[in-house]
């Protein structure tokens, strides 16, 4: 039986009977995985407290002849995220980020990249959990902007983000950065071609929008954390993305609506 051993954040578990769980992982060396963990709601030894989410675990996992999923052997932590676990306004945050993960990560298609945006998302919350009870710190305003950074940034590892530069009809340069943004296009229009059409699905942009999300996409997350944006921009920021990937994916995410 040969074991392969990488480190790895859950993204979802489900109970398949009274012992055994199944359970989805990002992964630092193989991607997006899929393991079947044997009795693992018994064996103390092997998987007590190590499978939950809000910690970064060191897993090991066989394939077996016969079997579409991987067999998960043991996990150990790594890095344990207490903090999140303590607010329970990052902990349901964390439902949403590993929703996205999970629809947008196919099976073993292996990103570092994603694994590491994974991984600053997690330490960066976990700081903001100490910070939670601080008088002048807004809770609403740091998940809005870790939501945009997480799913922008993952859109372009994914390969499917957003067109912010030319015209997707005409191929016109965005050089005021005022065009309009189709869903159905998956890209920016300008006025022209936004007014000589079927104008559904089609919506105005500020200029603050544009340069917010191309900022996300370009900068780390201690650079983010310092960045004060309104609100409302925030929030406009957030929808839109949630719009473009519920159209992308073709439903809505259950988290978008309870979140």
């Amino acid at each position: 039986m040969k074991l392969f051993s990488t480190n790895a954040f859950v993204i979802y578990i489900k109970k398949l009977n009274e012992a055994d769980l199944l359970l989805t992982y990002i992964t630092e060396d193989y991607g997006k995985i899929t393991c079947f963990a044997n009795n693992a709601r018994k064996s103390r030894k092997r998987f007590l407290g190590k499978l939950e989410p809000a910690m970064l675990t060191r897993i090991k996992f066989y394939e077996k002849a016969g079997m579409t999923l991987d067999i998960l052997y043991e996990a150990d932590i790594v890095e344990d995220y207490k903090n999140v676990r303590k607010d329970i306004d990052i902990y349901l945050f964390l439902t949403k980020i590993a929703e996205v993960s999970r629809v947008l990560c196919q099976e073993r298609d292996n990103n570092k990249n994603i694994f590491y945006l994974t991984r600053a998302i997690y330490k960066g919350l976990n700081h903001v959990g100490a910070k939670a009870s601080s008088p002048d710190f807004s809770m609403t305003a740091i998940l809005l902007k870790y939501e945009i950074y997480f799913i922008s940034n993952l859109l372009k590892y994914t390969g499917i983000s957003p067109n912010f530069s030319t015209c997707t009809v005409c191929s016109e340069k965005n050089a005021d950065n005022k065009f309009y943004f189709s869903l159905k296009k998956g890209g920016v229009v300008c006025g022209s071609c936004a007014n000589s059409g079927n104008n559904t699905g089609i919506r105005n942009l500020p200029v603050n929008f544009i340069n917010l999300s191309n900022l996300m996409m370009e900068s780390d997350l201690s650079i983010i954390n310092k960045l004060v944006v309104k609100e409302e921009l925030l929030r406009e920021c957030s929808t839109f993305l949630e719009d473009f990937l519920s159209f992308h994916i073709g439903k809505r995410l259950k988290s978008f609506e309870s979140l």
